[in-house]
């Protein structure tokens, strides 16, 4: 990472070079309060988003602070007092649990127990199978076992680390909000199909910038963004491209690749 990019202990808010690269990344649209909130969650956890370690998301219409199950453990582990976890468990219907599962039906539910050095009992958490579970994603369908368990992993080390961890969530445990709330907004897509008649005026633009900006877009929500804060030029031919292909197309190919 730049060091121009790098957050120093003595900061107060994003520099400028800071928030050029954050809207690069799909936060283009985030207001200031969110900013600010990204800003104290980063800089608490020393997490790195520029490095994708930690990274906030919209959701609905709204913003959430979201990490990476290793970015949970670098945390805990960064607090002095984490004193290792359990092995995952798993139970069936039946309520038995098991160190291993080798079913090949889903799991009903995993735990997992994470130890403080100074908790004189580990903190268990529970995640059940109708919580968390995304059988349309094929890393659900392909480790059901292992997304649960991270889920549980999840919550135990947030009970025991509160005031590190509040406030995140990892992408495991996200997964099923990510569906209900694409459910919700589908009436509201923006039609991608309405052309503007208007004349665009592309003098300013730096396309070799913008490209690469568009090929480290990594979620739906970050193409979105994009389509908002470039609405001007989104009619704009990208130059030398073969057949003539504009911004717009690019970017609904874009949004179709993350499908």
């Amino acid at each position: 990472m730049s060091t121009s990019l790098a957050i120093t202990n003595d900061q107060t808010y994003w520099s400028p070079q800071q928030l050029s690269a954050l809207k690069s990344l799909g936060l283009a649209q985030a207001d200031a309060g969110d900013l600010a909130f990204f800003f104290h969650q980063a800089q608490r956890t020393g997490l790195d988003p520029f490095a994708r370690q930690i990274y906030m998301i919209n959701r609905g219409g709204r913003w959430g602070i979201q990490t990476s199950i290793d970015g949970f453990r670098i945390i805990a582990q960064r607090s002095g007092q984490y004193a290792g976890q359990t092995a995952p468990y798993w139970c069936g219907d039946d309520g038995v649990w098991k160190d291993v599962w080798l079913s090949n039906t889903p799991p009903t539910a995993a735990k997992i127990g994470v130890y403080r050095s100074n908790f004189a009992e580990p903190t268990w958490a529970i995640a059940r199978w109708e919580s968390y579970a995304v059988m349309n994603n094929p890393i659900w369908k392909k480790m059901p076992d292992v997304m649960l368990a991270k889920c549980a992993e999840s919550l135990a080390l947030r009970k025991a680390f509160p005031n590190d961890l509040s406030g995140i969530y990892t992408d495991e445990e996200m997964s099923q909000v990510d569906v209900i709330v694409e459910e919700k907004i589908k009436p509201k897509k923006v039609d991608l199909q309405i052309p503007t008649k208007e004349p665009v005026d592309t003098s300013g633009v730096d396309w070799n910038s913008l490209s690469k900006a568009i090929d480290e877009l990594d979620n739906k929500d970050a193409v979105k963004n994009m389509w908002n804060a470039r609405k001007e030029i989104l009619d704009a031919v990208l130059p030398e491209s073969n057949p003539p292909t504009t911004l717009r197309e690019v970017l609904i190919q874009k949004v179709a690749s993350l499908s």
